[in-house]
């Protein structure tokens, strides 16, 4: 019920599937590049604390973890792929607009 009542006073959804997750981790992976020494360190440990979302639906799926989860990655490092997720009726990486 709360979440039915957040949707309908805030009507903002993000694309499913670990989609918003792998996306945030690109971005913050990207920015961990840009800073030097331990600072970086904080960019990384939460890039791959936002991983776990989507590894645990593509171990839940029963697909290839490692496989899924460098597929994913690489679409979202392009940047045309943010609403590309797991579609885990299909163990598969798919566009979460389609799904």
């Amino acid at each position: 019920m709360g979440v039915a009542r957040n949707v309908l006073n805030n009507p903002k959804l993000v694309p499913g599937g670990g989609a918003l997750e792998m996306e945030l981790s690109v971005r913050l992976n990207k920015m961990a590049m840009e800073v030097e020494g331990v600072h970086q360190w904080p960019y990384k440990a939460l890039a791959s604390a936002l991983e776990v979302i989507p590894r645990t639906l593509a171990q839940n799926c029963g697909g290839e973890v490692v496989r899924m989860l460098t597929e994913l990655r690489s679409k979202h490092a392009t940047g045309d792929g943010f609403k590309y997720g797991i579609d885990g009726n299909e163990a598969k990486i798919a566009n979460m607009e389609d799904v």
